[in-house]
């Protein structure tokens, strides 16, 4: 064990050529950029890399981890030889961890030391304790691409907060990834509406949006920040002149809804910064009679089911193929 500005570095012998690195961290990462940047170890100049791919997406503590392998060619004396730099990264939310091990084969072993590391590490300056957390795995047919972990916290003084986490690793062709992180912090009030927050997204070492909300008088928010590098700012009212729901008040209308019996028709305004950071957008809500529910926001439509609590439980988009689905971990 090796204490190093900002981490603590693990060396783990497997009894191999190599052994397994682990890196433990005191702050809350992008998991997708700390994942790339492991992916950029791996020289151009010095090797060729025939295949990343994202092969696993767990929950650990309740906090998600992410696997993702690089199979590559490095030239030696006798020719080319074939290398696999396996990464795994816990997405805790005080302490991440990440995980390394650059040796063929093996990946069996390293998933199970990985995330037997995930489950066990213990740390006396965790994260505070969440009122609710839930995780949802992404998958493009069978493939986990990434997740979306949401937490619900209360401070001292009272006010609730609702953090949203994202890493997307889609693949782009065999050879590289097209890497996406989001992350939100929501300020809520008692009744479950949005009061302010700050949305971010980033990819390739970029933010892609940073935007900031705060209420005004009359139902009025004001938005600002950046994307795409251009400044952004301004206001508006939602459309029945009613502050936003956050996540939290919509599950608990979905599930006041889902305990009645048959067909519902819920509509209303969300922000959604990604899809459009000066307006609210209009979210449909429907149950048909078999009980599938369908939510429908601008073109996208998903069709899955809801859990008892109103969260998402499983939902595919219907504009596949490929099949993108999200799963209640």
């Amino acid at each position: 064990i090796e204490p190093k500005e900002k981490l603590v570095a693990i060396t783990i012998p497997l009894g191999t050529d190599s052994a397994v690195e682990c890196f433990v961290y005191n702050t809350m990462l992008d998991s997708g950029e700390v994942i790339r940047n492991f992916i950029e170890l791996l020289d151009p100049a010095k090797v060729e890399v025939s295949r990343v791919v994202p092969w696993e997406v767990s929950v650990h503590r309740e906090s998600p981890a992410v696997f993702v392998q690089a199979l590559y060619l490095a030239p030696t004396a006798a020719g080319k030889a074939a290398g696999l730099l396996k990464i795994a990264l816990h997405a805790d939310r005080a302490h991440p961890i990440a995980c390394l091990h650059d040796e063929v084969g093996y990946v069996r072993t390293f998933e199970r030391l990985a995330k037997g590391i995930f489950d066990s590490f213990d740390a006396k300056s965790a994260a505070p304790k969440s009122e609710y957390t839930d995780t949802l795995i992404l998958r493009v047919d069978k493939a986990p691409i990434g997740f979306e972990t949401s937490d619900l916290f209360k401070d001292e003084g009272g006010q609730r907060r609702w953090l949203s986490r994202s890493a997307t690793l889609l693949p782009r062709d065999p050879k590289s990834l097209e890497i996406e992180d989001d992350a939100s912090n929501v300020l809520i009030d008692a009744q479950g509406r949005i009061k302010g927050g700050v949305w971010i997204e980033s990819s390739a070492g970029k933010v892609n949006h940073r935007i900031e909300l705060s209420q005004k008088a009359n139902h009025q928010y004001e938005y600002s920040g950046e994307v795409e590098g251009k400044k952004v700012q301004g206001t508006f009212t939602p459309s029945a002149k009613a502050w936003l729901a956050s996540p939290v008040a919509t599950a608990s209308e979905l599930s006041r809804l889902l305990k009645k019996k048959g067909s519902f028709d819920f509509k209303q305004q969300e922000y959604a910064p990604s899809v459009d950071p000066t307006k609210p957008v209009d979210v449909q809500y429907a149950r048909d009679a078999s009980g599938s529910v369908t939510v429908s926001l601008g073109p996208m439509r998903l069709v899955g089911s809801l859990a008892p609590d109103g969260r998402p439980e499983a939902f595919e988009l219907s504009s596949g193929p490929p099949k993108l689905t999200l799963q209640r971990a």
